[in-house]
């Protein structure tokens, strides 16, 4: 039996719809407050603390599954959280031995078939590393690694090797890792893309055989308030100058100077520190991992992406579904320099990326390895000048709102110690349709 309608409850309904149509135009019309004083009411609530842990950032980012002849590659944030978990169930137990390969060695034990290789963003110190072994000693904190590869040969130890040394450490393989680790490549093929390897100079890339298509993003975007940074970088806020203009939010005491970008939400941060501690390298990254932890509020995954010995720099990325973000302002990249335990100065993107507009996303048809390599090789650039290649997302504010964000799929290129998305290297689109992407 059919009910009818009573007028009262036909009317709350349109009410309710009017209601929520008027927010929506309200949060899109709404201007940013990047731009607000110290004293603006907050857009993200400060309690967004932080929650990731070492082993959360410090972490593998892809997967790549060598069989007789061919090679799949994942990259699945939750495929590789089980990686993660598997490696930290102190599979290992300590460094037995360590070797120097020639770069034809180095090359062929990375590309040889049936293993696995599991992949960092950048080399890794071991010790941030640590819950990896029951007993890692302490001579081998420093070393770095950047891959992990296990053999299908059960006498062989699993190998840790250095990129940029050429370094291959080695360590007794454990009896229950490989064949789950197997597992979550069989169980979830679907993940998994075919890719096909490129040697340079500095790297070996792995490419997709077959051109590609993924998704560009659109976010809402949101900012603590300016005063959630002032009171977290300033011991004592009674004394601040303000220093600000119609482009920057500014502020400064006798030892440190804060700036905001009001268009972007971009932060720079200087202290003057003096007398610092002389730290080991893997000492001054974990403990700017403490010092971003407390001031960066990205709730999607991000992961260390290098550290510069000549300056003490470390660098963190954001990432979304498994990929990077970058931009011409690489919005994606956190810098952090750092004198002994403490931190001197500081680069990152305040703007966290909130609620995805699932209506706006569309597809992106990207290309494939061999028509991404002649595309730069048209453009004057050869295989050997090329020092990393990466499917990212590029950040770009809306030109409807700057409350609004695409994230737009891309090649991004490593060239010179630069990232630049191809169609900034060459010019022109990166496919053969209109929009582009790696």
């Amino acid at each position: 039996m059919k009910h009818k309608e009573s007028p009262m409850l036909s009317a709350l309904l349109y009410t309710l719809v009017a209601i929520s149509l008027f927010l929506t135009v309200r949060i899109l019309s709404t201007p940013s407050t990047v731009g607000l004083s110290q004293n603006s009411a907050t857009s993200v609530s400060a309690n967004l603390t932080n929650t990731k842990k070492v082993e959360d950032v410090f972490a593998p980012i892809r997967m790549i599954v060598h069989t007789d002849k061919r090679m799949y590659l994942t990259q699945m944030p939750e495929i590789m959280r089980s990686v993660n978990e598997l490696l930290s169930e102190s599979v290992f137990n300590g460094i037995e031995g360590v070797s120097t390969y020639t770069k034809e060695e180095y090359d062929a034990l990375i590309l040889s078939p049936t293993q696995l290789e599991i992949r960092f963003a950048e080399e890794v110190p071991l010790e941030l590393l640590s819950r990896y072994f029951t007993n890692l000693q302490e001579d081998y904190y420093d070393d770095g690694i950047d891959r992990i590869i296990l053999n299908s040969k059960e006498d062989d130890p699993v190998y840790l090797l250095n990129d940029e040394t050429k370094q291959v450490f080695t360590t007794a393989r454990p009896e229950n890792l490989l064949q789950p680790l197997v597992d979550l490549y069989e169980g979830q093929k679907e993940a998994y893309m075919e890719v096909e390897s490129y040697q340079s100079e500095s790297a070996i890339s792995y490419l997709p055989k077959e051109a590609i298509t993924v998704q560009k993003l659109v976010y809402l975007v949101e900012k603590p308030s300016n005063s959630y940074f002032i009171d977290l970088l300033f011991n004592d806020t009674t004394d601040l100058k303000d220093n600000g203009n119609d482009e920057f939010v500014s502020y400064s005491d006798n030892i440190s100077e804060l700036s905001i970008d009001k268009a972007t939400g971009q932060l720079s941060y200087y202290r003057n520190i003096l007398d610092a501690e002389d730290l080991p390298d893997y000492r001054l990254i974990r403990d700017s991992f403490h010092e971003i932890k407390m001031l960066d509020n990205w709730t999607n995954p991000f992961y260390f992406y290098g550290f510069d010995k000549e300056n003490d720099n470390v660098y963190y990325r954001r990432y979304v579904n498994g990929y990077p973000i970058f931009g011409e302002v690489d919005y994606g990249l956190t810098r952090i320099r750092m004198s002994g335990s403490s931190m001197t100065e500081l680069q990152f993107l305040t703007q966290v990326i909130q609620t995805p507009l699932t209506d706006r996303g569309e597809d992106v048809t990207l290309l494939s390895g061999q028509d991404l390599l002649a595309a730069l090789n048209a453009g004057g650039y050869s295989s050997q000048e090329i020092q990393m290649i990466a499917l990212g997302y590029d950040w770009t504010f809306s030109e409807e709102s700057n409350r609004l964000v695409n994230l737009t799929p891309k090649w991004f290129i490593k060239i010179d110690g630069v990232w630049k998305a191809l169609d900034q290297w060459i010019g022109g689109t990166e496919t053969e349709a209109d929009d582009s992407g790696f």
